[in-house]
């Protein structure tokens, strides 16, 4: 923050996702760029915005050509900021419960052997969503309020309609847990074929056992019966439900590449 009011042009922020939200939080509303320089576990949004996981070729992609400034969103829970999503019930499990002995020996994969082992347990959840003023309630498994859709890898993302420069959140809840709907999801977002059926705002995602819904929002108040652990960006949320959600548009300018936003 006294480096943007001093005038600097670019900062550069080397490390996961927890250390880029923290330098982003001192930007917020500032003509300063922000680079990334992946140092992390998963790396989430410096794969969103396709930056080079190699650090000599990171500090060369600041440099060159490729590099385009980009207004990106950042969302705001509570008092709390992030730039990835907040995630509710499972997905938040993932990164709030991986030991991290686990996550040094087997990097993302950890996630997934976190995700396995507390899915098969993990019990159904009625979640009380209101979007932008309208009700729902939705039983699922997990629900995640998201910035960014990226999974971890440049052009994997939850959903593709996903954006962190369109001023929207996009609610999704996962109605059902299952390896085989693990499966379909992650073929999903690596091949882009998806089933979908637009109507009102609204996206439904199915494939055989596994049932998404994708809802897009500018305020989110979450509540969940019973309550489960929540997290943004990786971090646990402390305070308990409901979690009031919003998003602020246009709240850093990022390095990105260029062939993401062509």
């Amino acid at each position: 923050k006294e480096a943007a009011a001093d005038g600097a042009d670019l900062i550069v922020a080397v490390g996961g996702d927890g250390t880029v939200l923290e330098t982003a939080e001192g930007l917020i509303g500032t003509d300063t760029v922000l680079g990334v320089i992946p140092g992390g576990t998963a790396n989430v949004f410096a794969a969103e915005m396709e930056i080079p996981v190699d650090t000599c070729e990171a500090l060369d992609f600041l440099l060159c050509d490729d590099m385009v400034v980009k207004k990106v969103d950042i969302g705001v829970v509570g008092e709390q900021h992030f730039l990835l999503r907040v995630g509710i019930g499972l997905e938040a499990a993932m990164t709030v419960l991986t030991e991290p002995e686990l996550k040094n020996r087997f990097g993302v994969l950890a996630y997934l052997w976190t995700a396995l082992h507390y899915g098969r347990t993990m019990p159904n959840t009625r979640y009380a969503i209101t979007i932008d003023g309208r009700r729902r309630i939705i039983s699922g498994i997990t629900c995640v309020v998201c910035n960014s859709g990226n999974l971890g890898l440049q052009g994997v993302k939850l959903i593709p309609e996903i954006d962190p420069t369109d001023g929207y959140l996009n609610v999704v809840v996962f109605r059902q847990a299952s390896l085989l709907a693990a499966l379909g999801l992650a073929y999903n977002a690596v091949s882009g074929f998806v089933t979908r059926r637009k109507g009102a705002g609204r996206i439904r995602v199915e494939r055989k056992d596994l049932t998404m819904y994708s809802i897009p929002a500018k305020e989110v108040v979450v509540e969940a019966f019973p309550p489960q652990v929540a997290a943004r960006d990786g971090e646990e949320i402390n305070g308990g439900f409901p979690l009031e959600i919003g998003i602020l548009h246009n709240a850093i300018n990022v390095a990105a590449h260029r062939r993401e936003w062509e």
